[in-house]
């Protein structure tokens, strides 16, 4: 990381993640009313969809663990991190309460088997979930410390934000990319021979550019390179050994972490929706990330029960369809 870090041109790399995507070709006539909506800014849409990511990783500790199901259940206790605020959040940003958030992780957890314990010997806790929720947004300026935004800063910020979208295999996925691409970047500047010219051009570096060639190479690559550039909405939760931690000693059995694009809609509007979803997800180790495609608010009201499997939807893909009129 540090090479990637200290180079000179890191900045100018991190340009590629948000490089504007090509016009999409005009719509059929009998997809007219759908294409019109689907451009209308989410903020003038009463309820709009929304792009959710959920990981789960698990360390080798928990894949030694039994499975979990609502016939087989483990009891925890939940305790809160808090709140927190990544990156430059706008000023007017505003949440949910932290009884509402552990309320809804406690309703979802559910799904997957995992029940709050009530301090009952029938009911003996061996987790303890600690969550914490939030914003990670883009930089836009620097600090204190450091008042120039910096090439290091502008890196740091992607790949923290890119392992709440993807989970830590992504971001080091990410990371050797942009490595990649720092490598190339240096080699097109070095001096041609005399008379010669230079070996990659702009044209050449924009197609070979690895992170590029990432995004091409599938709709599920080009979404979560861009939900990574930009600002999301996110819930983590982590379960440990709570035996371990009463002995003061940190023993994680598995990380949740969930995400939704933030633009035009707030967290008060998209959390619940978001934990909600993430349920059947909670604990089961999953090779990749899950995409899926949901309305902010579940028939225009916030109404949480016991969470359900829902089918996925690759948000990327549905650029490429037709969808359905929506049900009013």
């Amino acid at each position: 990381m540090n090479s990637f870090l200290r180079s000179s041109v890191s900045f100018a790399l991190t340009t590629v993640l948000f490089a504007a995507e090509p016009a999409p070709s005009a719509p059929k006539k009998e997809e007219k009313s759908e294409w019109v909506f689907s451009l209308l800014p989410k903020t003038f849409q009463k309820n709009p969809r929304v792009d959710l990511t959920v990981i789960t990783e698990m360390t080798p500790l928990g894949k030694k663990l039994p499975p979990v199901t609502p016939a087989k259940p483990v009891y925890y206790i939940a305790q809160s991190a808090g709140f927190q605020q990544r990156g430059h959040a706008p000023g007017h940003e505003k949440t949910l309460k932290e009884a509402e958030i552990e309320r809804l992780l406690v309703r979802s957890l559910a799904t997957s088997g995992y029940l709050r314990a009530d301090g009952s010997p029938a009911q003996p806790v061996s987790l303890a979930i600690i969550y914490t929720w939030g914003s990670h947004n883009l930089l836009t300026e620097g600090d204190e410390e450091n008042p120039v935004l910096s090439g290091e800063m502008v890196a740091r910020n992607i790949l923290d934000r890119a392992a709440l979208v993807g989970g830590e295999r992504f971001a080091a996925q990410l990371l050797k990319l942009f490595e990649e691409a720092d490598s190339l970047a240096l080699a097109s500047r070095a001096t041609p021979p005399p008379g010669g010219e230079s070996v990659i051009g702009p044209a050449q570096m924009d197609f070979l550019n690895p992170v590029n060639l990432f995004r091409r190479s599938s709709s599920k690559n080009d979404f979560l390179v861009d939900q990574t550039a930009n600002d999301v909405y996110y819930v983590v939760a982590s379960a440990y050994d709570y035996g371990a931690l009463l002995r003061k000693e940190r023993r994680l059995y598995w990380r949740t972490r969930m995400t939704v694009a933030a633009q035009g809609v707030s967290q008060d509007q998209t959390l619940p929706t978001l934990i909600a979803t993430a349920g059947p997800y909670f604990g089961k180790d999953m090779p990749e990330v899950e995409i899926l495609s949901r309305r902010a608010t579940p028939e225009g009201k916030v109404e949480i029960g016991e969470a359900v499997v829902v089918g996925t939807e690759d948000p990327a893909a549905r650029k490429k369809a037709k969808a359905p009129p929506a049900k009013k």
